[in-house]
């Protein structure tokens, strides 16, 4: 019967012990974030982009709105 230990599942997880040493799985949990930051601002940006031209359009519907209240033909 085997009495040996099994290694430690965990090793692969803890931090460094020189500082400043960053693990692989800490550059691609950075990586991870960088892109997900990135998307988030571009679907930001694309949201106020979308706010700006609806808020465009709504102006020039108010617009043509009074303009064809003080041009119409009243009956």
């Amino acid at each position: 019967m085997w009495t040996g230990s099994w290694p430690d599942p965990l090793l692969g997880c803890r931090e460094p012990f020189e500082p400043g040493v960053v693990s692989p799985r800490q550059v691609r949990l950075l990586k991870k974030w960088g892109h997900t930051v990135k998307k988030l601002l571009v679907l930001a940006l694309v949201a106020l982009g979308g706010l700006l031209v609806w808020r465009k359009v709504q102006a020039d519907r108010a617009e043509l709105d009074l303009w064809t209240e003080a041009t119409g033909s009243e009956n």
